[in-house]
């Protein structure tokens, strides 16, 4: 049997060069959307036309309110702060704990307010300045009277955030357990 050679029609080149043609149309029609955008948002946000811009206000223009201070008047109010923390240390090769039970003391109801609405961010507070205490210092009385500064302070801190003022007078223990 003799060698049979195979015609070829040249579907093959005009197979590449429609490809060619399909991927020259795509990556146009990529670039062409790509700048239809970048036009309209240009345009949206007022940068083409107008060359306009608004002066910030002189400063004798911004009004100076003194800021209001915490009331200290009337009677406690308590929140408690629910669930317990609970906070774990290393000392040396052993796990250390530390259950706390907190009550903030308040005399404005504006101020619990706050603290409610904000208490998942109290919380975290709370939890990063616990989690950075020296376990051994706790163990004294004056590791305990530091620690209400520090925790009232955090408090404060989001208070004055969000309230404008201090709002809280202190934190007390409800129960302390360290382990």
């Amino acid at each position: 049997m003799a060698e049979e050679e195979i015609p070829t029609t040249g579907g093959e080149e005009s197979s590449g060069k429609s490809r060619l043609k399909l991927l020259i149309m795509v990556i146009g029609g990529a670039v062409i959307i790509a700048m239809l955008s970048v036009a309209a948002t240009w345009f949206l946000i007022g940068r083409g036309g107008g060359d306009e811009e608004v002066a910030p206000p002189a400063p004798e223009e911004i009004p100076l309110t003194m800021p209001e201070q915490m009331q200290t008047e009337g009677p406690a109010i308590y929140l408690a702060l629910q669930p317990p923390f609970i906070v774990n240390y290393s000392v040396g090769a052993r796990t250390r704990f530390l259950q706390l039970e907190l009550s903030i003391v308040a005399r404005d109801p504006a101020a619990i307010d706050v603290a409610n609405t904000y208490m998942p961010l109290i919380r975290n507070n709370l939890l990063e300045t616990l989690s950075e205490q020296d376990f051994n210092y706790l163990r004294t009385a004056q590791g305990k009277m530091d620690l209400v500064e520090e925790l009232t302070d955090t408090i404060q801190e989001v208070m004055e955030m969000r309230l404008g003022r201090p709002g809280i007078e202190t934190v007390l223990f409800r129960s302390f357990v360290m382990q």
